[in-house]
């Protein structure tokens, strides 16, 4: 079976909202296994907290009028907040709720997913380099961090990631023990234009 390469249309990125919360989890219950994915908890903790630092791709539905939106399905979404941690990497104290630091220059992406009816279309590195432009130009902090599963470390280093090392804070803890988990950084530059 060949996989269809065709975007689909309507597509368009925008931060995330506290409404958004039930698409988020249910795309977080699609995209990972229990011990990896945000509670709703959690997700209405990033979305109230740290709103900026959660981006949206969805597909606007509209009505046969073909002006009217009728409504929006989120197909992929980027989960972060700000942390402060002494190794300036992701631990899993900073991935509680409770813990976005707003006063840190690190922002910690905690969830990147695309549904898996839209995967194999790059719209993962479309929402991640639509991600970092804006946060770049923003100047919301200095950094991204995300800790990846050992075989995501190519896919983040082609938008610029730089690979870290192991996360042994992760790794050690039972729940994530079942995989390698690294430590990828990349640095937040804003883009500077002739007038």
């Amino acid at each position: 079976m060949s996989s269809n390469t065709t975007l689909p249309l309507h597509m368009y990125i925008r931060p995330l909202t506290i409404e958004d919360a039930k698409q988020v989890s249910d795309l977080e219950t699609e995209g990972f296994p229990a011990n990896e994915r945000a509670s709703l908890e959690n997700i209405k903790y990033r979305l109230n907290t740290s709103p900026e630092l959660c981006s949206g791709l969805f597909i606007r539905n509209f009505e046969s009028d073909s002006i009217t939106i009728k409504d929006e399905t989120l197909i992929g979404h980027i989960l972060g907040t700000k942390i402060n941690t002494p190794t300036k990497f992701i631990t899993l104290e900073s991935m509680k709720v409770g813990n976005h630091i707003e006063s840190s220059d690190t922002i910690a992406i905690h969830s990147v997913v695309i549904a898996q009816k839209y995967q194999k279309k790059n719209l993962a590195t479309l929402l991640l380099t639509d991600y970092i432009q804006k946060l770049s130009n923003q100047e919301i902090g200095n950094k991204i961090v995300i800790i990846a599963h050992e075989h995501l470390v190519p896919f983040y280093e082609r938008v610029g990631f730089q690979l870290h090392g192991e996360n042994t804070d992760v790794v050690n803890d039972s729940t994530f023990a079942s995989s390698k988990w690294m430590d990828m950084a990349r640095e937040l530059i804003k883009e500077e234009y002739d007038s």
